[in-house]
């Protein structure tokens, strides 16, 4: 009788350029590093044309998918320089809201989910809705990672909503 080997524990984090998603990322792999896990980035998508809901094209869907793996690559190369060699990396685009994506790609049982949180509430409510979304349906532990303090000041924020909105 032969026994099929575990697979390896999995980190699945949601991709985000924010400081709590970024905070989140850095967390992600600090864990892969630690438990020798898989880390799976993902990265949600969605978009519906104005014209004919509902409808994309093909070649669009390819165009947003190929997008968002370029925007997960770039977000590692801002929280680390590039994507890092010492734990292994699968990068995961979807398309569908963010919260389901998570949840539903984070499905076995040696599974961790993190995500970033934008505040942090008493006992850990007033996050995000991505984040509430995961908390509440996610079947496995689920880590929510806020923002660093140097981050949550008010100015900061509205220092980075402006920088972001001039420079698009």
């Amino acid at each position: 009788m032969s026994r099929r080997p575990s697979p390896a524990p999995r980190i699945v984090v949601g991709v985000d350029r924010s400081f709590a998603g970024l905070q989140a990322l850095r967390t992600a792999v600090q864990l892969a590093r630690r438990d020798g896990a898989h880390l799976h980035a993902v990265r949600a998508w969605t978009f519906t044309p104005l014209w004919r809901p509902g409808i994309m094209p093909q070649l669009w869907r390819e165009e947003y998918a190929r997008a968002a793996h370029r925007y997960v690559r770039e977000v590692f190369h801002g929280a680390f320089g590039s994507v890092p060699w010492d734990v292994t990396v699968r990068i995961v685009v979807e398309q569908g809201y963010a919260g389901q994506v998570l949840v539903d790609h984070a499905c076995r049982e040696t599974d961790l989910l993190v995500v970033g949180t934008p505040r942090r509430g008493r006992f850990g409510a007033g996050g995000g809705h991505v984040t509430r979304y995961c908390v509440t349906r996610a079947a496995v532990p689920v880590v929510a990672v806020p923002a660093p303090a140097w981050a949550r000041a008010d100015t900061i924020r509205r220092f980075s909503r402006d920088l972001e909105r001039f420079t698009r």
